[in-house]
């Protein structure tokens, strides 16, 4: 019998309190990975947190989660180093942290556009940079990066985040390039439409999410556990061969208008 195993594993996830992130994170761990994660410093995150670390506990894997923001290199890396005193190694990564909200690009300025980039693009190279050493010493490592559909599809009016994450297509590839020779992996996972908090709160009417499902061709909106089986499926043994890939988890939204 094929199962996907991840005992004994330890997986960080970069903006695990909520979302996708949040569905990474409990997945690794029903997967038997001990589990790390970042979230910001905010109430709604750090209830998540602690709600998720209950979860995450009573599966019988080991399991803390710190307030560090995507952003901070220096505090990334003190986590990196936390992670390697408790448990020796960093198998895993998945960099989850984003953020988006409808703006035309006439109505955006530079410093918003900064903002956007730094935390969707620059938050990964961080995170990524931080496990890279680690990983190359054990000789092997799973990246795994959350990009957007809307790379392809254009977003809904977004210059900045569709900038940023297609960003991360050249980052992929860049690690690729030069860390798959120490046995270590980096792919991305581009949603669509997932039915998160931030699409609740863009669309509450639920309605209008029902509308939005429909519109995709297998008839109804992700959500986020869609994309962490994709994940997990790229951070265990049966993906060992690939790395350097995109793969569209969208319900076919993108390809299929």
């Amino acid at each position: 019998m094929i199962t996907i195993n991840l005992k004994g594993q330890t997986s960080l996830v970069i903006g695990g309190a909520r979302g996708i992130g949040a569905a990474v994170v409990k997945i690794a761990a029903e997967a038997g990975s001990n589990v790390i994660w970042t979230c910001l410093d905010i109430p709604a995150d750090v209830d998540a947190s602690e709600e998720l670390l209950k979860e995450t506990e009573k599966l019988g894997v080991k399991s803390f989660y710190r307030k560090i923001n995507c952003t901070d290199e220096k505090a990334t890396a003190g986590l990196i180093d936390e992670i390697n005193e408790k448990f020796g190694k960093v198998d895993n990564l998945v960099h989850c942290a984003g953020y988006t909200s409808p703006v035309s690009m006439l109505d955006l300025d530079a410093a918003e556009w900064r903002k956007v980039v730094d935390i969707n693009l620059n938050g990964a190279f961080i995170s990524v940079r931080s496990v890279l050493e680690t990983m190359k010493k054990q000789g092997k490592g799973s990246i795994v990066l959350i990009g957007s559909a809307a790379i392809v599809a254009g977003g809904g009016g977004r210059a900045d985040y569709v900038s940023a994450k297609a960003g991360l297509e050249g980052l992929n590839r860049a690690v690729t390039k030069e860390f798959a020779p120490f046995g270590i992996r980096c792919n991305i996972v581009h949603p669509s439409l997932i039915e998160t908090d931030l699409l609740k709160q863009r669309h509450p009417d639920v309605d209008k999410r029902k509308e939005l499902g429909n519109a995709v061709p297998l008839r109804r909106l992700g959500q986020p556990e869609d994309i962490a089986y994709a994940c997990l499926f790229l951070l265990s043994d049966l993906s060992s061969y690939v790395t350097g890939q995109s793969l569209f988890v969208d319900g076919g939204r993108t390809f299929c208008r």
